[in-house]
């Protein structure tokens, strides 16, 4: 029978023979049978969870194939009073597949005849998609011969926690007494840290359907842990977590270390001291040792530790996929981060065209004809003002480029047309000269850069390898034309070895969270950016950042809490950004680079070049004014004799 409710009870009553068991006799004493079915149900229905969403009863027997008139008694019990939801189970005969109801158990019931039966009955439990180790648990036996109530509560419980099962209450039913009393433990105290049981106290004593109640259940998982341990495995993750700065000689395990930095550092030393627990964290000397989860469940790496429950949870930027929420329970989300590509930041742009490049070739063009054509006119208005001008216009065009320039310049103008001239030509200059040292300051101030790759299709046709995590190739294993060719290119490093070789050696693409990936690049640039992610509209997916606990980990719903009170409050981006911003030390981000020779070669080229024509002028000059002086002297050396031939004759 099964009624789908949110809160779900499981109740399972074993049959197989016949037995002594007031809750399973079919005949006897129909009186006691009703009172012993009153307390249990009252009793449960006090511990049950979630009681509001309850609304019912109790116990559902088996149907058999004789008549019960157990079955009656127990079945008129159940429907006067509340109703709950219920299934029912038999651990003698296999169970057919149950994979239609996913809903996880609230609350177990265990009837048993023998103690033998328990394990049998667990082991089918654990089997279906219902199992929930986090359930209260409580199982319901008659004293045998020669048992004793208390040894047989911490037997059950001591087998019941080998399964997970801390919730655990167990009821006696004592015949000879006529009474059924309720025993649990407290698996966290002054002297137990989820180990064995070894102690266990009343709740209540029911007899005569009138329950008296001797302890107010404590809390399984107290506000205070006493100093329990709490075993976290870090991977080294700057800035969620950073390295350690010095080992641990006080414990037992040989690779816990001290933290000290780090966002997930800051977080799990405050859930520590938030539940009173001793925090020990593990590290490994193998870098990114997340390890690998396989789909049988068989771990690697830190997943390992956490899969054997060697460790209770593993901090270091996890990313939370199917196959490991699987196998582990992570906590809630209380960070976001951004998978994406970062490559090398593109290089600076030549810097020796920067003296041309401040305008567009059309407004050079229309600058140098405005020039001609002013130099021009003024050289007309010059030389009709003045009789000694010469008739070439180089002199005029040197003094209008002089006025271009915003150097003095002489024309002595005398009609007022061409003082106009002057005057237009010299607002011309002077917006001009304003206009092109602003620019050329800015392009000092802010260096050009070449084309950035930025997309996907830029990244393909710029040929540049790229990699990462192994597990980060899947995403790639698409239908899409573009992501099968970055599929086949994909290779396989650790995150740290992806992004020096994109800061330092400026050859490779790396699939990289953004927030490591930025610290990274202002811990290797000291303060100067080396590499470039892509922009958000790019990524590849966003995730949520979380930590990865133990399966079925008791603390889990107290830490949730923890983690959502501290998100709340911004404590986890004060921690990330204060690690973001201060990584590098303030001398190095803020050191100015002075200009170099670099930054003005266009103007030393200018120079260099014009320096080269003028020698070439000078040398032709020299050239000229020798051939021009050899001609003379030859002219002279023609002349001479026919002179002196001609004083020779007037003689």
């Amino acid at each position: 029978m099964l009624a789908v409710l949110p809160t779900l009870l499981f109740f399972i009553h074993f049959t197989p023979t016949m037995s002594e068991n007031p809750l399973l006799m079919t005949t006897g004493n129909s009186g006691q049978i009703r009172k012993t079915a009153e307390c249990v149900l009252k009793l449960s229905a006090k511990y049950f969870v979630e009681k509001k969403a309850l609304s019912g009863s109790i116990v559902i027997i088996n149907i058999n194939s004789y008549t019960s008139t157990t079955q009656g008694l127990l079945l008129q019990t159940v429907h006067s009073g509340i109703k709950y939801s219920i299934m029912v189970k038999d651990s003698f005969y296999p169970h057919a597949n149950a994979s239609h109801f996913p809903e996880k158990a609230k609350n177990y019931m265990l009837i048993l005849e023998e103690k033998s039966e328990l394990e049998r009955n667990i082991l089918q439990l654990n089997k279906l998609p219902t199992w929930n180790p986090l359930a209260k648990a409580i199982v319901f036996y008659q004293l045998k011969y020669n048992d004793t109530a208390e040894e047989t509560a911490k037997e059950f419980i001591n087998e019941l926690r080998d399964y997970k099962l801390f919730r655990t209450i167990v009821f006696i039913y004592d015949e000879y007494n006529d009474v059924v009393i309720s025993y649990t433990w407290r698996p966290y105290s002054d002297t137990n840290c989820g180990g064995e049981c070894d102690a266990v106290y009343i709740l209540d004593r029911c007899t005569n359907n009138t329950i008296y109640e001797f302890q107010k259940q404590h809390d399984m998982f107290p506000s205070d842990m006493k100093g329990c341990p709490l075993v976290a495995y870090a991977v080294i993750a700057e800035p969620y977590v950073m390295p350690p700065v010095g080992k641990l000689t006080n414990t037992s395990f040989e690779d816990a270390y001290e933290f000290a930095k780090g966002g997930e550092i800051n977080l799990v030393k405050i859930i520590s001291q938030f539940t009173n627990m001793s925090l020990i964290t593990r590290t490994s000397d193998i870098q990114e040792n997340w390890g690998e989860v396989y789909q049988n469940g068989t771990a690697t790496g830190a997943f390992k530790l956490l899969r054997n429950e060697s460790a209770d949870l593993v901090i270091g930027n996890v990313e939370v996929t199917r196959i490991l929420r699987k196998w582990f329970h992570p906590t809630v989300n209380y960070l976001q981060d951004e998978m994406t590509f970062c490559l090398p930041r593109a290089s600076q742009a030549p810097t020796w065209d920067n003296l041309v490049i401040i305008f567009q070739w059309t407004t050079w063009v229309a600058t140098f004809c405005s020039l001609v054509i002013m130099g021009l006119m003024f050289h007309v208005f010059y030389y009709r003002e003045h009789d000694k001008a010469t008739k070439w216009p180089t002199n005029s065009l040197l003094m209008t480029f002089s006025m271009l320039l915003g150097w003095g310049a002489t024309f002595e103008p005398k009609s007022p047309t061409f003082r106009i001239l002057i005057f237009a030509w010299l607002c011309f200059s002077i917006n001009m000269g304003i206009s092109y040292e602003s620019f050329l300051r800015s392009f000092l101030m802010h260096p050009r850069f070449e084309k950035q790759i930025s997309t996907e299709a830029d990244l393909i046709q710029s040929g540049i390898p790229l990699g990462g995590r192994e597990i980060y190739r899947s995403y790639f294993e698409t239908n899409n034309a573009s992501s099968f060719y970055l599929y086949r290119k994909y290779n396989s490093t650790t995150f740290s070895e992806g992004v020096r070789r994109a800061a330092l050696q400026r050859n490779f693409a790396v699939v990289s969270s953004r927030r490591q990936a930025v610290y990274q690049d202002q811990k290797l640039g000291k303060g100067a950016p080396l590499i470039y992610c892509f922009p958000e509209s790019n990524n590849m997916y966003k995730y949520g950042v979380a930590i990865l606990t133990r399966r079925w980990f008791p603390m889990l719903d107290r830490f949730n809490n923890i983690i959502r009170s501290v998100s709340e409050n911004g404590l986890i981006d004060k921690w990330m950004n204060e690690l973001l911003i201060h990584s590098g030390s303030t001398e190095e981000a803020s050191t100015i680079v002075p200009l170099s020779i670099q930054n003005l070669l266009g103007a030393f080229m200018f120079i260099g070049f014009m320096y080269g024509a003028s020698i070439v002028i000078f040398l032709g000059e020299v050239t000229i004014g020798v051939i021009k002086r050899r001609k003379q002297d030859k002219k002279v050396q023609i002349i001479k004799p026919s002179i002196i031939v001609t004083q020779k004759y007037l003689r």
